[in-house]
C-alpha cells in the first residue's frame, strides 16, 4: 500500500510540472486497474483533496495543473474498472459528493478549485464518456449554487464549467436563464466575460446581447459579444439585428472592436452573400440608410475606384448611364447613390483620365447629364407604374452629387415644385427637396421667395376646403371623446353602481356630445377632399420646418416672419389635431431665432395644447423645454424656484406649468411616456441652472435609485448622465444633494417606495453621503463638502418620531467627514440641534438609545465641548453601505480605486466610500451564498460609459454650467 500511495502522489507531483500528459494518465489508469476500489479511491481522493486545500494562491500553476490531471484522470477512469470489478463511473459519484461537501467551504480558493475541477472534468468528458442524467443534474446543481457565490472569481469559474451543461435544444434551459441574468447584471467583468464566451445563442439570448451586452462598460465583454456574433450565422440574424451590430460597432470607442466590425464582419457577411452587393444590401436592409451607406463606404475603401464604378456599371445603360425603370430596385438605387457619393469629383476626374478622357468629359462618361437625370426622376415618379417613395428619395439625394449649373438648377427646382404640388406625394421626400433647394439657390432670399411661391400655390388649391377640414377635425374630436366617456362610464358603474349622480351626469354629457356629433355632416367625397388638403398642409409645414434648418436662410428674418405669420399661424386654430401639431413643429425653429415676443406668445399656445385630447405631448414638451433652454424663465415671467408653497390651479398656464409638471412626474416611467421627455427637460434645466428645486431633484434621485427595467433603459441612461455631470461639474451640487437627503428618505418611507420600486436603502444612504462629500467635482479647489449641512438636516430628522431610520441616521452621522476646526458658524448651527437630539434620545425607552447617544457624543465631542479639534483622518471605513457580505459582492467596478480630486473618473454610485483601500482576498465570512444583484448595477456600468468622455468635455461643461 505504501508503494502504491507513493506512486499516486508522485503522479500528482509530476503533473504539477507538466500537466495531464497522456503518459501520466496511462500510468494512473494502470494503477486503477491493478488496485482494489477501496484502496485506490482513498489514495486518489486524499491526494486530490490535499491539492485542493493547499495553501497557495488561486492562480498557482502547479496546483492548477494537478487539478487538471485529477479531473482528466477521473474522466479516463470512467471507462475502466478496478481489480475487484468496480466501474470508474462510481469515482465520479465520489467526486461529486466531495464537491457537495466541501464546495461551500469558507475559503474562496477551495470553492474556486472545485469549480475548476468540474470545469476540466466536463471539458474532458465531452470528447468521450457522457455523464448520466443524474450526474449532470448534480453537477448543474453544484455549479448553479457557485454561480451565486459572493466572490466573482468563483462565479466566473462556475460559469466556465456550466456552459458545458447547457441544453442545446431548449431555449428555456435554467442555466441559460441564469446566464442571461448574470450576463447583464453581474458586477464582475470576469463573470460577464465568461458567460458571453459560452452562453448558448438562442434567439432570446441574441436579443439580450444586442440590448445590453453590446453596451457593456468593459471593452473585453463587448469584444467577446462581437466575436460571438461573428461566429453566428449571418442569415439567422434579422436585418434589424445586423444593422444594430454594425451601427454600434461603427461607433465603438475601442479601436480593436471597431476594426473587428469594419474588417471581419463586413468581409465575412459579404462573402456569405457571394460578394454580390445587391444580395448583401437585401440581407442587410436599407431602412437605416446611414449605417448601410457607411458599411458600403468602408468596403469601397478596399477596392480601387475603378472597381467601385464597375459595381454599378453592369446595371447602367452604357449610353444613358441610367438604370431602366423595370430593373430599378431599392437595393440597386441605394448602391447607385452610395457609389455616386463615394466617387467624389476628384475621383471621377481621375477615373476619366485613366480612361482617356480630359476636361469635363468625365460628367458624360461617369454620370448622366443633370437635365436628363432630372427628367429621369420626373418620368420615374409621374409615369412609371412601379414608382416607390424610397427610390424617389434616393434619386433626389443622388442629385446632390452632381455639379449643378444654372440650367440644371432650373430643371431641379421645377421638378421639386411639381413634386410638392402633386397631391399623391407624402411628407417624407420634403427633406431631400429642401437639401436640393440649398444647392440650387445662391442666397436665402431667393430660396425663401421660391418657397413662398410654392406655398401660395398650395394655399390656392386648399383654401376652399378649410371649412371642411374644421368640420372633420371636430368629428374626430367627438369620436375620441365619446370613446373616452364610454370607457369612463363603464369604470364608474363597475367601481360603484350606487353612485347614480356621477353616472347620470356623465350620461347627460355623453348624450349632448352625441347630438353634436350627429349634427356634423361630411360626405365621402368631402372626406377625400379633406384627406388631400390635409396632406398638402402637412407638406407645407414640413417644407417650412426643413427650409429653416438651412444656414443661408437663418438671416432672412423678415421673409421668415412673413411666411410664418401669413401661412403657419392660421393652422394653429385648426380643429384637426395633426394639422395643429405640424404647425407648432414648423414654428419651433423660428421661435429659437431670438424672437422673444413670438416665443412668449407661442408659450401660451403650447400650454393650451397640452391639456387637449389627442395632442402629441412628446412634441409639445420637447419644444417647450427647448424654449426654456433658449431663453431664461424670466423671459416668460416665470419663477425659477419650483419649491414655492403657492397653490396652483390644475389648468396649465405659463405661470404654473413647471410646478405642475414636477408634480406629474411619477415613479413608473418608461421610454415611450411623454413624462420621459419632461424628466429629460428638467435634467437639462438643472444642469444649466435655469431652475432650482429640492423637490424635483429628490424625485429624480428616487427614479435613479429604483430598479432598472428594460422599458425605461433610455430614460435611466439619461439620468445616469445627468447625475454624473451634475455631481462632477457643478460645485454647489453637494449642497443640493444634502438638502435632498431628508426629502428622499421621507418620500420613500411615506409612499412605501422601497418595496414598490425595489430600492435598497443602504445604497441610497451611501450614495447620498458620497455625493455630498463634494470631491467628485472636477475642480478640487472649488469642491464643497456639505457634510456639515447634512448633519444639521439629519439631526432635525432624528427628532421626527415617525421616521424609521434612526439606526441608519445615527450611523451616518458618525461617518460624516466634518471639519470642526475654526468653524464657529457650523458649531453654532449644530449645537442647539445636537442638544435637542440628545435630550430626545434620553427620553426614549429603547435599548439602543444608549448606543446611539454614545456614537453621537463621540462624533460631536468638539461641539459639546465647544472646542474645535482636528479632523479625523480616514483610517477606518467612512461610508460603508451595509457592512454585510451582501454589499461586498456588489462593489461597483471602480469603487475601490482611490479618488483623484482633479479628475472626474470614479464611480459616484459606489456603495462604499471611494477612498477605501481594496479588501483582502481572504474569506472570513460565514456564508458564501452572498451574491444577490443590487438594482443599480446596470446603471453603475452605464455610468462608466458616459464618464469616459467627461475629461475631454471638462472645459465646455464648466463654462456652460457657470
Amino acid at each position: 500500500m505504501a508503494i502504491n500511495k507513493k506512486c499516486i502522489i508522485k503522479l500528482f507531483e509530476k503533473s504539477g510540472e507538466v500537466g495531464p500528459q497522456p503518459n501520466l494518465l496511462k500510468m494512473l489508469r494502470d494503477k486503477f486497474i491493478d488496485m482494489r476500489w477501496k484502496d485506490f479511491v482513498k489514495l486518489f481522493m486524499d491526494a486530490t483533496m490535499s491539492v485542493i486545500i493547499s495553501q497557495t494562491t488561486i492562480h498557482c500553476v502547479t496546483v492548477n495543473n494537478m487539478i487538471m490531471f485529477a479531473a482528466n484522470g477521473v474522466s479516463v477512469l470512467s471507462e475502466y474498472s478496478t481489480r475487484d470489478g468496480r466501474s470508474g463511473l462510481y469515482l465520479i459519484s465520489e467526486i461529486f459528493q466531495l464537491c457537495r461537501k466541501y464546495g461551500i467551504a469558507n475559503d474562496k480558493v477551495i470553492r474556486w478549485r472545485f469549480c475548476l475541477f468540474l470545469n476540466h472534468l466536463l471539458n474532458h468528458m465531452t470528447a468521450g464518456t457522457v455523464l448520466s442524467v443524474e450526474l449532470c443534474d448534480v453537477a448543474t446543481l453544484l455549479l448553479l449554487e457557485r454561480l451565486q457565490d459572493r466572490k466573482p472569481e468563483v462565479r466566473a469559474q462556475a460559469a466556465y464549467a456550466l456552459h458545458l451543461l447547457q441544453k442545446s435544444d431548449d431555449s428555456k434551459c435554467p442555466i441559460v436563464k441564469k446566464f442571461m441574468f448574470h450576463m447583464t447584471c453581474d458586477s464582475s467583468i470576469e463573470v460577464r466575460t465568461a458567460i458571453v464566451k459560452g452562453i448558448a445563442m438562442y434567439s432570446n439570448v441574441v436579443e439580450e446581447m444586442l440590448s445590453n451586452t453590446l453596451f457593456d462598460v468593459n471593452d473585453n465583454v463587448r469584444k467577446e459579444a462581437y466575436n460571438r456574433f461573428l461566429e453566428y450565422p449571418f442569415l439567422r440574424l434579422s436585418s434589424k439585428q445586423r444593422q444594430i451590430i454594425l451601427e454600434n460597432g461603427f461607433e465603438e470607442k475601442n479601436e480593436s472592436i471597431k476594426s473587428l466590425v469594419k474588417n471581419e464582419f463586413l468581409s465575412k457577411w459579404l462573402d456569405e452573400c457571394d460578394n454580390d452587393f445587391i444580395v448583401f444590401l437585401s440581407n442587410l436592409g436599407v431602412e437605416n440608410e446611414g449605417v448601410c451607406q457607411k458599411a458600403l463606404n468602408i468596403i469601397f475603401e478596399s477596392y480601387y475606384d475603378s472597381q467601385v464604378l464597375d459595381l454599378i456599371n453592369k446595371y447602367l445603360n452604357s449610353d444613358t448611364r441610367m438604370i431602366a425603370f423595370d430593373k430599378l430596385t431599392v437595393e440597386k438605387i441605394f448602391l447607385w447613390k452610395c457609389i455616386a457619393k463615394y466617387l467624389t469629383t476628384e475621383k471621377k476626374i481621375e477615373i476619366a483620365r485613366n480612361q482617356g478622357h480630359v476636361d469635363d468629359c468625365f460628367i458624360d462618361v461617369l454620370l448622366p447629364d443633370l437635365v436628363k437625370f432630372s427628367d429621369y426622376i420626373r418620368d420615374y415618379y409621374f409615369n412609371s407604374t412601379n414608382s416607390q417613395e424610397f427610390i424617389l428619395i434616393q434619386l433626389l439625394d443622388m442629385s446632390t452629387t452632381f455639379v449643378i449649373d444654372d440650367v440644371g438648377a432650373v430643371n431641379l427646382n421645377k421638378l421639386c415644385l411639381d413634386l410638392i404640388l402633386d397631391d399623391q406625394m407624402s411628407v417624407k421626400p420634403i427633406r431631400s427637396v429642401a437639401e436640393l433647394f440649398d444647392l440650387t439657390f445662391k442666397n436665402g432670399q431667393d430660396l425663401l421667395n421660391y418657397v413662398k411661391e410654392i406655398l401660395n400655390k398650395i394655399q390656392t388649391k386648399i383654401i376652399d376646403v378649410y371649412p371642411l377640414i374644421d368640420q372633420v377635425g371636430k368629428k374626430e374630436f367627438f369620436e375620441h371623446e365619446l370613446k373616452s366617456k364610454s370607457k369612463k362610464l363603464d369604470e364608474l358603474v363597475a367601481d360603484d353602481p350606487t353612485d347614480t349622480e356621477q353616472v347620470n351626469m356623465l350620461v347627460f354629457k355623453t348624450k349632448k356630445m352625441i347630438k353634436q356629433f350627429k349634427e356634423i355632416k361630411v360626405s365621402s367625397e368631402e372626406d377625400v377632399l379633406v384627406d388631400t388638403a390635409v396632406k398638402n398642409i402637412l407638406k407645407v409645414c414640413e417644407l417650412i420646418f426643413q427650409v429653416q434648418q438651412l444656414p443661408k436662410v437663418g438671416t432672412e428674418l423678415s421673409l421668415l416672419t412673413d411666411i410664418t405669420q401669413n401661412i403657419v399661424v392660421e393652422f394653429l386654430d385648426c380643429s384637426m389635431v395633426k394639422v395643429r401639431m405640424a404647425a407648432i413643429r414648423s414654428l419651433s425653429p423660428y421661435l429659437l431665432l431670438n424672437n422673444i415676443d413670438a416665443a412668449k406668445e407661442h408659450m401660451n399656445t403650447l400650454c393650451a395644447e397640452i391639456a387637449k385630447p389627442m395632442t402629441d405631448r412628446h412634441l409639445l414638451f420637447k419644444i417647450m423645454f427647448e424654449l426654456f433652454m433658449r431663453y431664461d424663465l424670466k423671459t416668460f415671467d416665470m419663477n425659477d424656484d419650483l419649491d414655492t408653497d403657492e397653490e396652483y390651479e390644475e389648468d396649465f398656464s405659463v405661470d404654473n406649468i413647471l410646478p405642475l409638471l414636477v408634480n406629474c412626474i411619477d415613479y413608473d416611467l418608461d421610454d415611450s411616456s411623454f413624462k420621459s421627455v419632461v424628466v429629460q427637460g428638467f435634467c437639462d434645466l438643472l444642469i444649466f441652472k435655469k431652475v432650482k428645486s429640492v423637490g424635483l431633484l429628490s424625485k429624480l434621485l428616487i427614479l435613479w435609485f429604483k430598479r432598472l427595467k428594460r422599458e425605461a433603459l433610455n430614460i435611466y441612461n439619461y439620468l445616469v448622465r445627468f447625475f454624473t455631470s451634475y455631481a462632477f461639474y457643478i460645485d454647489s451640487s453637494s449642497i443640493a444633494f444634502a438638502m435632498c437627503y431628508v426629502p428622499v428618505l421621507k418620500e420613500i418611507d411615506e409612499c412605501n417606495l422601497a418595496e414598490k420600486l425595489d430600492i435598497k436603502m443602504d445604497e441610497v444612504n451611501a450614495t447620498l453621503i458620497n455625493l455630498t462629500r463634494g470631491l467628485m467635482y472636477n475642480n478640487s479647489k472649488k469642491a464643497i463638502n456639505a457634510h456639515g449641512e447634512l448633519a444639521c438636516y439629519i439631526l432635525d430628522y432624528l427628532l421626527d418620531e415617525n421616521q424609521p431610520y434612526t439606526a441608519m441616521l445615527v450611523d451616518t452621522l458618525y461617518k460624516l467627514e466634518i471639519d470642526f476646526d475654526n468653524n464657529n458658524k457650523l458649531l453654532n448651527s449644530i449645537g442647539p440641534k445636537l442638544t435637542r437630539v440628545i435630550k430626545y434620545l434620553k427620553t426614549l425607552d429603547d435599548k439602543n438609545s444608549s448606543k446611539y447617544l454614545k456614537k453621537i457624543k463621540n462624533k460631536f465631542d468638539p461641539v459639546l465641548k465647544k472646542k474645535p479639534t482636528c479632523k479625523k483622518k480616514s483610517s477606518e471605513k467612512e461610508v460603508d453601505a451595509t457592512e454585510t457580505d451582501k454589499e461586498e459582492t456588489q462593489v461597483p467596478l471602480t469603487a475601490n480605486s482611490e479618488l483623484d480630486s482633479n479628475e472626474a473618473h470614479d464611480d459616484l454610485f459606489a456603495q462604499e466610500n471611494v477612498v477605501m483601500i481594496e479588501s483582502s482576498d481572504d474569506d472570513d465570512d460565514d456564508s458564501v451564498d452572498g451574491f444577490t444583484t443590487t438594482k443599480l448595477d446596470a446603471m453603475k456600468r452605464l455610468s462608466e460609459v458616459f464618464k469616459r468622455s467627461f475629461n475631454t468635455n471638462t472645459n465646455e461643461l464648466s463654462s456652460d454650467s457657470g
